[in-house]
């Protein structure tokens, strides 16, 4: 007979720009350290609960979540006496993160062939055709506008502008020449990079944008403190074990690291801010 434990409900919004693989080793490690049951939504469609549906925790359809940093910003907007964010967040690899800090970046890629037309900074990249995943990415999209508005340009730098759907896409748009250019979260071209054509050297990292606030980890605000502590410390304290450092150092992740609310406001709320920037100018 089955034994009665606890079932952890965890939908994720972060594939398939993040590999679905890395939310199955954390289920896998929340099921050892607790001794619970966890099964996955994976959804796709939006970094996080989709426009004008109830969200899982609200309707406590899940128990937690991962989703984009803008997602949450608005998530708690919505319907904050229904969330709580986890003190806890990954800490991901990248060229400019010596540190391991929280937070991640946007990195803006070109074919190599750009490079033989004297391409060089994020300025000679102007009416080149851009790829984006959407409109809400801080690190897709936002960031981008808000670089160019501080150096005095506007969305009429833009040649033409693809929507990829994500960061995964977007990178491929770019190595196989269908867009001269885009902005895609640094966690995804760490990891995927290795899975493209000849290992996607022909991709090139121009400049490197952020660093942006950290991924949230949610939770549903009804879950029992004792499984929302344990989650915290379990993920905390994983990179003290070899096993579990190891497997999730192939998604490029360091270790976990405290975070708070804090991380969401200041310059966040500032990039969030510029929602009016819009990709597209229109002509009159």
């Amino acid at each position: 007979m089955a034994q009665n434990k606890q079932e952890l409900r965890i939908v994720t919004y972060m594939c398939p720009s993040h590999p679905v693989q890395l939310y199955e080793l954390i289920l896998e490690l929340l099921e050892e350290a607790l001794n619970c049951y966890t099964t996955l939504q994976y959804e796709s469609r939006n970094s996080g609960p989709l426009r004008n549906r109830p969200d899982p925790f609200s309707t406590n359809k899940a128990d937690l979540g991962f989703m984009s940093a803008a997602a949450y910003m608005k998530l708690r907007e919505k319907n904050k006496t229904a969330i709580e964010l986890l003190p806890v967040t990954p800490v991901f690899a990248h060229q400019m993160n010596l540190e391991n800090k929280p937070g991640y970046f946007s990195d803006i890629i070109i074919h190599s062939d750009k490079k033989a037309h004297n391409v060089n900074t994020l300025l000679d990249l102007r009416g080149c055709t851009f790829a984006y995943c959407d409109e809400e990415s801080f690190s897709g999209s936002k960031i981008v506008l808000k670089t160019l508005k501080d150096k005095g340009e506007n969305a009429s730098f833009f040649g033409s502008t693809l929507k990829s759907g994500s960061h995964l896409s977007s990178a491929q748009m770019v190595l196989s020449k269908q867009a001269e250019w885009a902005a895609v979260d640094s966690t995804t071209l760490l990891y995927s990079k290795k899975f493209m054509y000849d290992g996607g050297r022909d991709i090139i990292t121009l400049e490197t944008l952020g660093r942006l606030p950290p991924y949230p980890v949610v939770a549903n605000a009804n879950l029992a403190v004792e499984i929302k502590k344990g989650i915290t410390d379990t993920l905390l304290t994983l990179s003290q074990t070899n096993k579990w450092k190891s497997e999730f150092s192939k998604f490029g992740i360091i270790k976990f690291d405290a975070n708070s609310n804090g991380a969401y406001d200041g310059p966040a709320a500032q990039m969030w801010s510029i929602q009016k920037e819009k990709l597209n100018i229109r002509y009159y």
